[in-house]
């Protein structure tokens, strides 16, 4: 790899000149040396070394991100969001997979020490390279224990919080997301409304329940914990409870993802109810598949790239003496009125 040191045999000049020259110095050679220093670097193919270019300027500009597993759709628009304000900002990121959704499924999510190891290597790795910031990404809500005590950088945590909330933590407002959602379906008319959630010990399970009770509150209707069950995030499971929620003679199910939307909109059409007009429904992220079926499902999208945006914003501001106040951040969600919550 050509470098600095073949540009000034070639030219004639210091090493030191070269560099002033190429990182634009002014005044650090003539107009014509310049203009010959810069067209050999051209046609030499030289390539700065932006990471020792950045350490002699006392930073990497790197941001490091640590996620759970690229391979959970949260994950990847989070991560979108994060790069998109880095590079606006002049920082480039660093990302470690750490994928444990794929080597541990749902067992990782209660099970700190199945993945402190991994954890540690990661974030050992990103001191390593001198990122000045890290920010962590989860696929899941939940509380989760601070970073290994060798981390001496800002954090941030996206999707999640940390233990003490020692780190400022960026999610979307679940519940709140929710209750709009239940008082569309309340607006319509609908007063049987069956909920499946997700997994009963998921932190987003219990804040869209809450939401959803909140909204049965104000509108004067009586809670019923029998059209309550729980699934697991999927499809098959949504599609069986469906079939318990039609035996109690729900007119609207309210289905915790987009996923199990689809299972239940596929049981109900089974038993010939027409979407929308013999039931309501309505899920929860817009997902492509909430759009993909003939009658649009109703559904909140999360703001998962104003996630990430939000997350680059607080580490930065953390560099130097801006450090951010350890709190956690609701960003709002977008309700999305589809076919499938049906007329007035």
């Amino acid at each position: 790899m050509v470098g600095i040191k073949e540009i000034a045999m070639i030219t004639g000049v210091s090493t030191a000149t070269v560099s002033n020259v190429l990182n634009g110095k002014p005044g650090a050679a003539s107009a014509l040396k310049a203009r010959e220093i810069i067209e050999m670097a051209r046609n030499l193919n030289y390539t700065p070394n932006a990471l020792a270019r950045n350490l002699q300027r006392q930073g990497t500009k790197t941001i490091g991100i640590i996620t759970e597993d690229l391979t959970v759709h949260n994950n990847p628009e989070i991560i979108d969001g994060i790069d998109a304000f880095c590079l606006e900002q002049g920082y480039e990121i660093i990302v470690a997979n750490m994928r444990l959704y794929k080597l541990f499924q749902h067992d990782y999510y209660s099970n700190y020490d199945l993945c402190k190891d991994i954890l540690i290597a990661a974030t050992r790795n990103m001191i390593a390279k001198q990122v000045e910031g890290i920010i962590y990404v989860a696929n899941h809500c939940r509380e989760i224990p601070a970073l290994p005590p060798f981390v001496n950088v800002p954090v941030v945590f996206a999707h999640c919080v940390s233990q003490g909330d020692i780190y400022p933590a960026v999610l979307y407002d679940d519940e709140k997301a929710a209750r709009e959602v239940t008082e569309l379906l309340l607006k319509k008319g609908r007063r049987r409304i069956g909920v499946i959630g997700g997994l009963p010990d998921s932190y987003h399970t219990r804040t869209r329940l809450a939401g959803y009770q909140k909204a049965l509150e104000a509108a004067h209707v009586a809670y019923n914990a029998g059209l309550v069950v729980y699934g697991d995030w999927y499809g098959k499971s949504a599609y069986t409870l469906t079939e318990e929620l039609l035996r109690k003679n729900v007119d609207a199910i309210f289905a915790f993802n987009d996923v199990m939307a689809l299972g239940a909109f596929e049981k109900a059409e089974e038993q010939g109810l027409a979407i929308g007009k013999d039931l309501a429904l309505a899920g929860f992220d817009n997902r492509d598949l909430s759009r993909g079926v003939k009658t649009g499902i109703t559904t909140a999208e999360t703001p998962l790239n104003a996630i990430g945006r939000k997350c680059a914003e607080l580490v930065l501001k953390q560099l130097g003496s801006r450090r951010s106040p350890s709190k956690r951040f609701f960003l709002p969600c977008t309700l999305h009125v589809r076919s499938s919550a049906g007329a007035v």
